[in-house]
């Protein structure tokens, strides 16, 4: 391949994620990663329908821009991180589909489980809490998604696909938009009418046998946070003064559900399942508690030690346990989805 033509080929994707509606205007990106480990990606604030091969910039593994002219991407960092941990990639494409970002942005999850074609393409597509475009928190927000997967949605945000090639990058981006917008139909004619558990089961490890990826160490895909103690003004801190005793803001996903629990030493666990579709989040107000985490996947086992101002979040797919210590423990339960009773699935600790 001539070096023209990995150009003149990011460019016509480009051009077609214009006109499917995906990258409208200015939004969305793609890159391309070059035999020798560069990365080709398009400039910041560019029209997708009228880039030309020259507007294209290279850049090195860590984001220095090589050769071209302007800035790449703002997202570039969401590119990178995709091919840091799918060394088999060579192309990615953020891209912004209309009703792939609206199902975000109504709190739902992309619903594949009736989609056989989905199921084998993609496994499955979780959405990633939001963060600023472009900010580092949003790259670090997306990391613990992506091992395992090959597309996923970004909360507001739009969708990041990857591949072997740009013509799969793109299918995965198309095929994320015509699954929700097959889901939302469905919905409007009164719900989704799943496969059987053990057909969807089957479907999509038919589909991971073309791209094996092995999840993430547990303690890469948890968020734990410590709140300071401090008198002086903190939009998170645990500390008494005239607005009481601690401040707590989740402003990264919606909040559908939201608990404050008390329980005391002795009296067991309180947990003891997982989740297949939301997030959870718990915030140690007073005592300590102590935490079982395991991987319903890979069986892979974390214990932690929650000390007050501890905020914990937890991805779907991480069975849990909470038992309070050596006095009575007072903590805060949230999560992005209202409850359902099929998504508690209990676990054996």
């Amino acid at each position: 391949m001539s070096p023209a033509e990995p150009r003149q080929e990011l460019v016509a994707f480009a051009r077609l994620a214009w006109e499917r509606g995906l990258c409208p205007a200015s939004d969305g990106n793609l890159s391309l990663r070059l035999a020798d480990g560069r990365v080709l990606i398009t400039p910041s604030g560019s029209a997708k329908g009228f880039l030309r091969p020259e507007d294209l910039l290279e850049v090195d593994q860590e984001g220095r821009v090589l050769a071209g002219a302007g800035r790449p991407s703002a997202e570039l960092g969401l590119h990178l991180a995709v091919y840091r941990a799918h060394p088999e990639a060579r192309a990615v494409l953020h891209a912004h589909p209309p009703l792939a970002t609206a199902v975000t942005l109504a709190g739902l999850d992309l619903d594949l489980s009736g989609l056989p074609e989905a199921l084998h393409s993609l496994g499955a597509a979780p959405t990633a809490p939001y963060a600023t475009p472009g900010s580092p928190e949003l790259v670090a927000a997306v990391e613990p998604y992506l091992p395992g997967r090959r597309a996923i949605l970004l909360a507001h945000h739009g969708s990041l696909a990857w591949g072997p090639d740009l013509l799969t990058a793109f299918a995965r981006s198309e095929k994320l938009e015509h699954a929700a917008r097959v889901m939302l139909a469905a919905r409007s004619l009164g719900g989704t009418n799943p496969l059987p558990p053990e057909e969807q089961d089957r479907l999509r490890a038919l589909g991971a046998g073309q791209e094996p990826g092995p999840l993430a160490p547990l303690a890469q895909r948890i968020r734990l946070a410590q709140l300071p103690r401090t008198p002086e003004f903190a939009t998170e801190k645990i500390h008494h003064d005239a607005r009481g005793e601690a401040h707590l803001i989740v402003d990264d996903r919606p909040i559908r559900r939201l608990a404050v629990i008390t329980q005391n030493p002795g009296q067991g666990w309180r947990g003891r399942h997982v989740h297949q579709r939301k997030h959870e989040g718990f915030y140690v107000f007073r005592g300590r508690a102590r935490a079982e985490l395991v991987c319903a996947s890979t069986g892979e086992r974390l214990e932690l030690i929650l000390e007050p101002g501890a905020r914990l979040e937890l991805p779907p797919g991480v069975a849990h346990r909470f038992a309070a210590l050596d006095e009575e423990l007072v903590f805060v339960e949230f999560t992005d989805h209202p409850y359902q009773a099929e998504d508690d699935a209990p676990f054996a600790f």
